[in-house]
């Protein structure tokens, strides 16, 4: 009988410690994420910190100035008119490299597993 309280006793025990370590665990991968998130907050705060540096610079002021037509002393702003057409395509200066050939599905997967062209006059 003292075996069996013995047992149950240890039993307990072993139980209540599982728990504990079960919920360390979960309280350090909580603690894990947290970090993360804060991490991500510093860094974002970070980056807030340097943009406003930038938005008030001179320069930037000077450059939004202008988008809303406030430029420079003699300066004739200059916006295409709503619906304007757009412009003709440029062409590029030097050699035409020729575009990807396309074939049908079947000679595709036909190249794909044997290589090379297919040989249509088989």
């Amino acid at each position: 009988m003292l075996v069996a309280v013995a047992l149950l006793v240890t039993l307990a025990i072993a139980v209540a410690f599982s728990g504990n370590l079960s919920r360390s665990t979960d309280v350090g991968a909580e603690a894990e994420r947290a970090r993360a998130v804060l991490a991500a907050m510093q860094e974002a705060h970070a980056a807030s910190e340097d943009e406003l540096l930038f938005v008030q610079k001179d320069e930037f002021v000077r450059w939004q100035a202008r988008a809303y037509g406030m430029g420079e002393p003699g300066e004739r702003p200059f916006k295409l008119q709503a619906g304007a057409p757009t412009p003709a395509p440029i062409m590029p200066i030097g050699p035409q490299v020729a575009g990807p050939r396309t074939l049908p599905p079947f000679d595709a997967w036909m190249e794909l597993l044997f290589g090379g062209p297919v040989d249509d006059s088989a």
